[in-house]
């Protein structure tokens, strides 16, 4: 048998394509082990990737070229996998497979359709089969059983009868006990070299024992805490450092300090083997002691979940966490050198003023170079003790979170309208704050996180270091220029810079160091044009469309430095710098580069930046200095770092 699995598409954070998650799907590559156990052939077709080499394009066209492609394969089946956020394109391309191939069987498995089998099945006939849960073991039976269509023996299953379309389901919620008896996964099914990784990540263990009512984790796993085994997990890393030249590693579980003596064990096997390595954790299943073990072992990250700021608001969401414990535990990782990522979640039905501001102001006691902060929007999920209490109250308003799909399909709008029970993520729940409120402290603290740590905490010195005071002044600020905000309006950079402005004075150093960090973090869609070209001297060139020039600024880099030194001040450093300077920011694929650049470059660059000037401009410069070999030189340094592109067609015809 000729299988294909299909990969999610998740949109980056970020908003730009280029930074598209494209590490191997482990549950992928959990179901091509076991289906090669049975001697199924196992192709993966990765959307993100395809799109970030170019293969796809982000348009309306993507359904119809992602069918295409994956049945140039020849599939004698085709798995998708589900998330809610990419569960659009799951659904559009499967309905043109089924139109191109009417007797290919169309599988569904992972978090999405284990919890909305019976709706996702009754809705959309281009799907046959549902596997609910965890697939390794029953995933050869069920491909075995698809010829005659014999599943009535398999547990953990749904699927539309052939004949009268009607809905069966097997009794069962299948779940690996042993992790280590699962074979070992084959990375080979994605091009690694191609990818661009700083790390690989691994399966660590799998479930969750806790209860917050916002998460479908626990109950996907059935909240079954297991890890492998220390001999195992150093097994595979080993192996994958010996395959791939990886040696540092994401060990993906959602808890996996819960069994402190596991931890314990697995650090002491990794232990002065040269691996570096992240995990997630909860900041009451660890201690001192045991991050110096995991820091000593080679443990360099760790993702805390913190949700909210707010103590009621972690009673009722089960949470539970003793906020008392945030601030020294980050401490700690940050002595140890351990970088932490601490998240929170606004949005809560509950969630009221006070606590609301409980969560930013947490937030930004930790803004600093060791914690990158975070805030999300609360969205629903199947599959919650949250979303059984309140799905049925669900609400759309366009707004979706940066990891959605986006509605580039001619039907995509009304399907996600129509079927909220299968779109839960494109909707959200009634809440005692309005929603804008919610949608402007996470839009601002994306802001905030642009322009670094260190200025953002400095910002917050004129608002006695709370986030909820600055935010505030800036929703005051944003109700001045906007008072009737458009649908969708979101604060931006534009705006931010603004406030900074408004409040300290044009020429103040906050603004430029705001400018410049918001520039050279830029999160807008990524331009369109090649990373560098081929200098040929006679072809016309422009300004790439990824470089910014930004004038007149403070020196932010001794700004920066001064800041730092005067990290534990409460009040603002006198502006006592009237020298001013230029930067050129180059945004490139893989991270932005800055450099300070005289009054000739800027007035050189600025000329590459009006197309109709720019052929001229350098026809002029070579003619002026009689030496073309040294212009050559100058602007073959340009094309090659990527700041000058070749001119548009259409804009060289104009030239000439």
């Amino acid at each position: 048998m000729r299988l294909t699995l299909v990969d999610n598409l998740v949109m980056p954070e970020e908003g730009d394509l280029a930074l598209l998650d494209v590490h191997p799907h482990l549950g992928l590559l959990a179901l091509a082990a076991s289906a090669a156990r049975d001697g199924v052939k196992t192709s993966i077709y990765d959307p993100k990737r395809l799109l970030r080499n170019g293969a796809l394009r982000y348009d309306e066209h993507l359904y119809d070229i992602a069918a295409a492609q994956i049945l140039a394969q020849s599939p004698e089946a085709v798995g998708f996998t589900t998330l809610g956020c990419s569960f659009l394109f799951a659904i559009n391309v499967a309905a043109r497979l089924r139109r191109a191939a009417p007797d290919l069987p169309i599988l569904l498995g992972g978090p999405h359709a284990t919890m909305l089998d019976r709706p996702i099945l009754e809705r959309f006939p281009q799907f046959d089969l549902v596997v609910r849960h965890e697939a390794d073991e029953v995933f050869p039976s069920v491909l075995r059983a698809l010829r005659d269509r014999a599943f009535a023996k398999i547990p953990g299953l749904s699927w539309r009868h052939h004949r009268d379309g009607a809905f069966r389901m097997t009794e069962g919620k299948p779940k690996v006990h042993d992790l280590d008896s699962l074979p070992l996964l084959d990375y080979d099914h994605y091009p690694i070299a191609e990818l661009g990784l700083d790390l690989l990540r691994i399966e660590a263990g799998r479930g969750c024992p806790f209860a917050c009512t916002f998460c479908s984790t626990a109950g996907f796993f059935q909240r079954s805490f297991r890890l492998k085994s220390p001999e195992r997990l150093v097994f595979e890393l080993e192996r994958l450092r010996e395959r791939y030249g990886f040696d540092e590693f994401k060990l993906d579980h959602d808890m996996f300090t819960v069994n402190r003596h596991k931890v314990q064990a697995f650090c002491e096997a990794v232990r002065g083997r040269g691996f570096r390595w992240r995990v997630s954790a909860r900041v009451d299943c660890v201690n001192p002691a045991l991050l110096e073990s995991m820091a000593d072992a080679g443990c360099i990250g760790l993702y805390f979940g913190i949700e909210t700021g707010s103590k009621r608001m972690q009673t009722i969401s089960q949470k539970r966490l003793d906020l008392d414990l945030v601030a020294p535990i980050l401490d700690v990782c940050a002595s140890l050198g351990i970088e932490t990522t601490a998240s929170f979640i606004t949005g809560y039905p509950e969630e009221e003023r006070a606590d609301q501001d409980d969560t930013l102001d947490m937030i930004g006691r930790h803004f600093s170079a060791r914690c990158l902060t975070q805030l999300h929007i609360l969205q629903p999920e199947p599959g919650t003790p949250m979303y059984a209490e309140r799905g049925d109250d669900v609400r759309y308003d366009g707004y979706a979170s940066p990891y959605n799909s986006e509605l580039i399909g001619p039907d995509d709008r009304e399907l996600v309208v129509s079927t909220p029970e299968i779109f839960q993520t494109y909707f959200h729940y009634p809440a005692a704050l309005p929603r804008a409120d919610h949608l402007f402290a996470v839009a601002t603290v994306d802001l905030l996180r642009r322009v670094g740590p260190d200025v953002a905490a400095y910002a917050l010195r004129r608002h006695g270091g709370r986030l909820s005071a600055f935010v505030a002044a800036f929703r005051a600020h944003a109700d001045r220029v906007q008072p009737v905000p458009p649908p969708g309006w979101m604060p931006d950079a534009d705006l931010l810079a603004g406030f900074i402005a408004a409040e300290h004075g044009a020429d103040h150093h906050l603004v430029s160091l705001f400018r410049y960090g918001l520039a050279l973090h830029d999160t807008r869609p990524a331009p369109t044009d090649a990373q560098a070209a081929v200098y040929d001297a006679p072809r016309p060139y422009v300004l790439s469309d990824r470089v910014r020039i930004l004038s007149g600024l403070h020196d932010c880099d001794r700004w920066l430095a001064r800041i730092r030194d005067a990290a534990r001040d409460d009040a603002l450093l006198p502006d006592d710098d009237a020298e001013r300077t230029s930067y050129l920011l180059h945004l490139g694929r893989t991270s932005p580069e800055a450099w300070r650049i005289d009054e000739g470059l800027e007035a050189i660059l600025g000329v590459f930046a009006e197309p109709q000037r720019c052929d001229a401009v350098a026809a002029m410069l070579r003619e002026a200095t009689g030496d073309d070999g040294v212009d050559d030189a100058f602007f073959r340094e340009l094309v090659d770092a990527g700041i000058l592109v070749p001119a548009p067609e259409t804009t060289a015809e104009t030239m000439h």
